[in-house]
């Protein structure tokens, strides 16, 4: 077929370039092949098409819904000489520029997820990282754009027929030259039929825990990613971002979720974003990378221990530093005030008997106090063994941490 023979014309000149030219456009010329096989290779007319010099047809994974809020703000319009121009980028990253001018056009919604429009004077120029190149011009067109969801992925099938005069071609300028480029594809006739199919190639929803929610201990985080069928999601690319890590999360086939656990107490009470990032691959052509993330706010809750110097007239100086060591079956732990805790059965921390603050200070008790300052648990032991009691007077009937207070007299 005639597009198959000028694509392999455009790699043969391609290598015959890099030949002539030598190493100083070797980089150029990798970058601008794999943007040409993103976008170049995927055109191929559908099986059994006996017009494939007519049709262009492409499937580019790109998520469309951004696009359906500014397709409901022009549910019926008509309007004259429009120019457009803007930049952004596809899902690797290369910059994308687009010209855009339409003599006159008309557009409507016929429904949630269909939209149709007449144009006239249409003429397109689009380059991505100024290696690839598409320009197309047509007197008219005729554009049917349809959402709807592939595999449950969203999904919008543009297609657009273009009659009159029209000139399509796709063009990668290989070499650091101006002017020097290589046509990939060029058509020029009376009718032409586009057809794009956008796909979002990777989505995740996080599960567990929910945004807002009052979180303790180790934090479950669970998440769904769903994906396009040639799309594989990377394995060690789905990562949990929480505020004082990144944890490598894993597959449960039994239920199909992402997961793993957050150690919450590692961090501060208060409020924190976290998130799920994954990431996935073309299976036909793997360095084309994809990737979405989502996240969550969350409040931190978790008991802590502070430790003071009970000074003359019976008030608390705070002062931090005192090393606390820790103890839960066979792990042992250090570490210094302040800090967070989770309250397990049988945790048991102690204390230094002795200390210098300023001067030596001993020991003297361990002491939980109530939201109104009353003390509602003591112990002079330095080693403090988590009991049921202990654990529930750690948090109040509303399920808020409480501090623990580690206190010192002078000596």
């Amino acid at each position: 077929m005639k597009l198959k023979r000028v694509l392999v014309v455009s790699v043969l000149g391609i290598l015959l370039a890099s030949t002539i030219l030598g190493a100083i456009a070797l980089s150029r010329i990798s970058m601008a092949y794999n943007i040409a096989r993103q976008y170049a290779a995927a055109v191929k007319p559908p099986e059994g098409d006996v017009t494939s010099s007519t049709n262009l047809t492409a499937i580019i994974y790109l998520d469309p819904e951004p696009a359906r809020p500014t397709l409901n703000m022009f549910q019926y319009v008509t309007a004259q000489n429009i120019q457009w121009r803007t930049t952004t980028t596809d899902q690797m990253g290369n910059l994308i520029n687009i010209d855009f001018n339409l003599g006159s056009v008309l557009f409507q919604k016929l429904s949630e997820d269909n939209f149709v429009g007449t144009a006239t004077g249409l003429n397109v120029l689009a380059s991505v990282s100024d290696l690839f190149n598409i320009r197309v011009k047509a007197d008219n067109v005729n554009v049917d754009l349809l959402f709807w969801r592939y595999a449950d992925m969203p999904a919008l099938n543009v297609t657009g027929v273009l009659t009159g005069n029209v000139e399509v071609s796709l063009s990668v300028a290989v070499l650091p030259l101006p002017g020097l480029s290589l046509v990939a594809y060029e058509y020029k006739g009376d009718r032409f039929i586009i057809r794009f199919c956008f796909i979002k190639p990777i989505e995740v929803t996080m599960e567990q825990p929910s945004h807002g929610a009052r979180v303790s201990g180790d934090v479950h985080v669970q998440a769904l990613v769903k994906h396009a069928p040639e799309i594989t999601v990377d394995k060690r690319g789905v990562i949990c971002g929480t505020p004082n890590e990144q944890i490598q999360m894993h597959y449960n086939e039994m239920n199909g979720r992402w997961e793993c656990v957050w150690q919450s107490y590692n961090v501060g009470n208060g409020r924190y974003g976290i998130g799920v990032r994954a990431e996935g691959f073309d299976q036909s052509t793997p360095q084309n990378r994809y990737s979405d993330q989502k996240g969550i706010e969350v409040e931190v809750n978790n008991p802590w221990v502070q430790s003071y110097v009970l000074k003359n007239g019976g008030w608390l100086e705070a002062f931090g530093g005192l090393m606390i060591n820790g103890q839960y079956g066979p792990i042992s732990w250090q570490r210094g005030t302040v800090f967070n805790f989770w309250p397990r059965i049988d945790l048991s921390m102690t204390a230094p008997g002795g200390w210098d603050y300023g001067g030596p200070i001993g020991f003297h008790c361990w002491r939980i106090d109530d939201e109104s300052g009353k003390t509602i648990f003591v112990s002079d032991n330095p080693t403090l063994t988590i009991n049921a009691e202990v654990q529930g007077k750690l948090f109040n009937s509303e399920g808020r941490a409480r501090e623990l207070k580690c206190i010192y007299v002078p000596v």
